[in-house]
């Protein structure tokens, strides 16, 4: 049976080497994001380690790493394998862990905000998190990495034919490489801290990422269109290493899932307040912003649908239609 928090925090920040340190918490976990301080993805870790300070009156500090200081998405799921790091934030590389959560970077498989609140709150949130945890990772919430919008320095894009010819970077996903081949463009994938640096000098004409990666990584200074495709929604995953999870005591416990959930709301609350701003600051700094036609990039990805799921499992593809189908 575990014991209460104080005495119990005590004798884990002993058993860590970390009683006596400056801080006055008694325990300190550390989080890391590829994130900028000024990202999304902060917004969610600093709602949940402000509610984990609170909750435990101080008692457990969540230490925030932000823009990749301790490595990229991959390197961060290691480190939780190897325990040197405590909680991560996580999007596409979710699929080196199981390839079957590729099925959430379908292209169009979300319809808005609403969509995403009901189907990750709900029993198919808990399916992706148990199909997680049985693989040995705590998913202590899901936060928003926002739907995926394309910049280029080439031309408006309107429809998937816009797209042919332009080196679009990608992340390390072979699906979202596919995709934009598919819609014919020459795609590839780039770490993202290198990702400013080579649309600056044309290594890439372009890139796709949520709007409020738009602002925090200053694309706008590098790139001249902004093309609203939401071809993809991106689902974050605030990830622990579950018997480093196990580990703690249940009231620590129940602050980080607690403290999950107030980051899925800060960050959603954080996408849609950036989806009128950033529009707004990009062509304030001479970008031009454009809709495309939602109907003809939907039609260029139905095949796409097939083709990525045909390989992973009945579960997975029976998720797929669970999720296009709720309401």
């Amino acid at each position: 049976m575990k014991c209460k928090l104080p005495r119990l925090l005590t004798a884990v920040a002993v058993g860590l080497g970390i009683a006596g340190s400056a801080t006055a918490a008694e325990l300190e976990l550390r989080a890391a994001t590829i994130g900028s301080q000024q990202g999304i993805q902060m917004a969610g870790l600093n709602a949940l380690a402000s509610h984990v300070a609170e909750a435990t009156a101080e008692g457990v500090e969540v230490r925030l790493f932000h823009s990749g200081a301790l490595g990229d998405q991959v390197s961060n799921i290691e480190s939780l394998d190897t325990r040197t790091l405590d909680i991560a934030t996580i999007e596409t590389p979710i699929t080196t862990i199981d390839e079957d959560m590729g099925i959430l970077s379908l292209p169009y498989l979300f319809r808005d905000r609403d969509h995403v609140a009901s189907v990750l709150g709900g029993e198919i949130g808990d399916a992706l998190k148990e199909r997680l945890q049985e693989q040995g990772y705590r998913v202590i919430g899901f936060y928003e990495g926002g739907f995926r919008h394309i910049t280029n320095n080439r031309r408006a894009i309107e429809t998937p034919d816009d797209l042919s010819g332009l080196r679009i970077r990608t992340p390390g996903s072979r699906q979202r490489v596919e995709m934009f081949n598919a819609y014919g463009a020459n795609a590839s994938p780039l770490p993202y801290p290198e990702l400013y640096s080579a649309l600056q000098t044309g290594v890439f004409d372009g890139q796709e990422n949520p709007l409020v990666e738009v602002e925090a990584s200053r694309f706008y200074e590098v790139q001249d269109y902004l093309s609203l495709s939401g071809h993809v929604y991106t689902v974050g995953f605030l990830l622990m290493n579950e018997a480093r999870f196990q580990d703690l005591p249940d009231e620590v416990q129940q602050a980080l899932l607690e403290g999950g959930q107030k980051a899925f709301d800060a960050t959603a609350d954080f996408g849609e307040r950036a989806d009128q701003s950033v529009i707004e600051l990009v062509e304030q700094n001479g970008m031009q912003v454009n809709e495309v036609d939602r109907d003809a990039f939907i039609e260029a990805s139905q095949p796409l649908w097939e083709r990525f799921t045909q390989d992973m499992s009945d579960e997975a593809r029976e998720l797929v239609q669970r999720i296009a189908e709720h309401p």
